[in-house]
């Protein structure tokens, strides 16, 4: 297992236990919280998969990621009022939103993807999934809305299109990950959000 494999299943953890943290929050019984964590935390790989025309989704095929997400969506049941969506699963996301973007961005320069093809796939499975639960749950996605977070996606994976034919997948994997991360995390730190347009 290497490292983006790691923070892949991090990030599995982190999304899962957001889907079912907004579950919780819209009175979803027991069954709809496994199923939101799970649309949450595997929905934008599988959109991906789709879209893109591997074949079966990767999801049901590999059935590594099911302890990740059973263990990220019980822990806000068994804490439910206890735990709130704070820092540390905030941290986590980051990690698995670098990670998701990553390893989707080297599968598809390893594939031979065109630039828009590439940028399509690394952001649809880092964000797609958040997207879905908010859908799912009748919310306005929130990375429409508030945070800098498919932004930082699309700015490291570009980084990675230009460093990967120059330094090579190690060195530039890691790069990136750093650049989605950073950006990730002062955004939310400082409370950075892009402009809100409103009517006049």
């Amino acid at each position: 297992m290497n490292d983006i494999n790691i923070l892949e299943y991090l990030g599995i953890f982190a999304f899962a236990a957001s889907g079912a943290h907004v579950a919780i929050e819209e009175k979803f019984d027991l069954f709809g919280i496994y199923i939101l964590a799970t649309v949450t935390a595997m929905g934008g790989g599988v959109l991906r998969d789709i879209v893109t025309d591997v074949g079966i989704p990767l999801f049901f095929e590999n059935y590594t990621t099911i302890p990740f997400i059973i263990l990220g969506a019980t822990i806000p049941v068994i804490l439910r009022g206890k735990l709130k969506y704070n820092n540390m699963f905030v941290i986590i996301d980051a990690i698995g939103l670098s990670a998701f973007s990553v390893s989707s961005g080297i599968k598809a320069l390893e594939s031979g993807y065109n630039l828009m093809l590439f940028l399509f796939a690394t952001s649809i499975t880092g964000a797609g999934g958040g997207v879905l639960r908010d859908i799912i749950t009748n919310r306005k996605p929130e990375i429409f809305k508030t945070d800098v977070y498919c932004i930082a996606c699309i700015l490291g994976s570009i980084l990675l299109w230009f460093l990967y034919p120059l330094l090579g997948t190690h060195v530039s994997q890691h790069i990136s990950l750093i650049v989605i991360f950073s950006i990730r995390m002062i955004c939310y730190i400082k409370k950075i959000n892009l402009p809100v347009i409103h009517k006049n």
